[in-house]
């Protein structure tokens, strides 16, 4: 079982199944913000209940499917989704004083950056990239201050 999810994991088709449901997700999200009515909102609603059970499976798949369950949670994306998708399930009402908890739920598009390869090896770079650049200017500026003094 375990070898058939690690199997199924790592497959392209159900990357691509994921990335797909990501993107599904992201149009139910803007579809979500225009004025809808009212069979239309619930059937927002019902989809996106089902996106966020696949996501659910999904998580499930990805933990089961992992021969070494830390490697699991030693990598920050999956932890990045896992809690995404924990998020996700706190049921929120539709009035704007949960709009905060309600925009959260737009971090389930960002996962795509976890499900694709490139984008994660460039956020990782650009992140890299910005400590690198913080540490220069740090020393810039303590260079540029003690010289003032």
């Amino acid at each position: 079982m375990n070898k058939f999810l690690y199997n199924l994991k790592e497959s392209r088709i159900f990357q691509f199944v994921v990335i797909s449901i990501i993107i599904l997700n992201a149009i139910t999200i803007g579809v979500n913000t225009y004025e809808l009515s009212d069979l239309t909102r619930q059937a927002i609603n019902y989809l996106d209940y089902s996106i966020t059970i696949f996501f659910v499976i999904e998580i499930i798949i990805r933990f089961v499917g992992e021969p070494k369950k830390l490697q699991f949670f030693k990598s920050g994306w999956n932890v990045f989704d896992t809690l995404i998708v924990l998020i996700s399930l706190i049921p929120i009402p539709n009035n704007s004083s949960f709009l905060l908890l309600r925009l959260l739920r737009v971090f389930r598009v960002l996962r795509i950056i976890s499900v694709v390869p490139e984008l994660k090896k460039i956020i990782e770079a650009l992140l890299t990239s910005v400590k690198i650049i913080t540490f220069h200017n740090s020393l810039y500026i303590r260079n540029y201050w003690f010289n003032f003094i």
